[in-house]
């Protein structure tokens, strides 16, 4: 194949949409609910930052939507599962931010629960969401101009309220399910801990912990070389765009990369357009409404409506100039560049194979 000709079907995969698998009419109601509400609540209030800050917790929490199909103690073992690992991340996000300088400790936790992935596909889900959830709510402690204390908490509370979404919409059509099929054989504990154990004597078994934390710890060095630009979203978007897997051609890494860059510039378009909090409400639940369809058909649709929502609940309240969308953009840029970068050499370092074309993309943290 020409080189040309790969540059065609590269971009035909990055642009690519998936329509194979139906979207729950729940998952709309959860997406825009899971904004709306706190945001008119935090208007009716006078609080219109913290509204946002929960409604982006109960955003980005969503990953799938439940399997309604499933028993309930499989869906409840479900919903446990994505709401404890951010519970932690905020709790371990709080503690953090008392602390001068928090960014070294975040490196090391973040690489730590990076581990993890080795073990299973729940610890590895739950591990890649502390890890987004730690980071996202450590960049909310450094934007907060008052009430630092509680900003992340604040984010927790949007994943208790996107849980609760869950269990009320869900219900109904949990009753008019059809019966699970018989689950599949899983490895028994013993195996994960030996496959885990053998995977800590590679390189292999490192590199996704390794490449988090050579990323944050690059995107930290930029952030305090240059104080004067909002640069902890250089450090977001490594931790967004890093995928556990090493690519041998980064499309998954590409399309999140574009689909940044495209909302970046959309927030700015959101805060050019609209005139006050209720305008830039709607204009989230709007979002957080197509989440649910962005998650299940591209990547880079995802990231495009996702980085909005956050740039919203990060910026809301604040004089939003020509300068900080440049600035995010040169960071969003530089973060793709270091993992981008950093994909392609433990690549050639490991020797990974080429991995499969999926005509499925899906988003690890939700």
């Amino acid at each position: 194949m020409s080189r040309l000709s790969a540059l065609r079907v590269l971009w035909q995969d990055l642009l690519a949409l998936d329509r194979t698998d139906p979207i729950p009419a729940p998952a709309y109601a959860i997406g825009a609910l899971g904004m709306a509400v706190p945001v008119l609540v935090g208007l009716l209030l006078g609080q219109v930052h913290a509204g946002f800050v929960i409604g982006l917790g109960a955003v980005l929490l969503a990953s799938a939507p439940a399997d309604t199909s499933a028993p309930t103690a499989s869906r409840t073992d479900r919903l446990l599962a994505m709401l404890l690992p951010a519970v932690a991340a905020v709790l371990v996000a709080t503690l953090l931010g008392r602390l001068l300088q928090p960014e070294p400790a975040l490196i090391a936790i973040v690489a730590c629960a990076a581990l993890s992935v080795n073990y299973s596909r729940p610890a590895a889900a739950a591990a890649i969401r502390f890890n987004i959830y730690l980071v996202l709510g450590m960049s909310l402690l450094d934007g907060a101009t008052s009430h630092r204390d509680g900003a992340a908490l604040l984010f927790g509370c949007g994943a208790l309220w996107n849980i609760g979404l869950r269990l009320l919409l869900e219900r109904a059509r949990a009753r008019d399910a059809t019966p699970a099929a018989p689950p599949r054989r899983q490895p028994t504990p013993a195996q994960r801990r030996a496959y885990f154990r053998s995977q800590l004597h590679s390189l292999a078994g490192w590199q996704f912990p390794l490449r988090l934390a050579i990323g944050l710890t690059i995107a930290s060095l930029l952030r305090h070389a240059f104080p004067a630009h909002h640069y902890y979203w250089i450090l977001l978007t490594v931790a967004l765009l890093t995928e556990n897997a090493i690519e041998h051609l980064p499309r998954k890494t590409l399309q999140r990369l574009l689909g940044t860059i495209g909302g970046v510039v959309l927030a700015g378009l959101i805060f050019a357009l609209a005139t006050g909090p209720i305008a830039l409400g709607i204009f989230a639940a709007v979002l957080a409404a197509l989440m649910p369809v962005a998650r299940a058909r591209s990547y880079l649709l995802y990231a495009a409506l996702s980085a909005p929502l956050v740039l919203l609940a990060i910026d809301i309240g604040k004089p939003v100039a020509p300068a900080l969308l440049i600035d995010r953009l040169v960071a969003t840029l530089l973060a793709g560049g270091i993992v981008i970068a950093l994909n392609l050499l433990f690549d050639r370092l490991i020797g990974a194979p080429t991995p499969p074309r999926t005509a499925r993309p899906r988003t690890p943290a939700g």
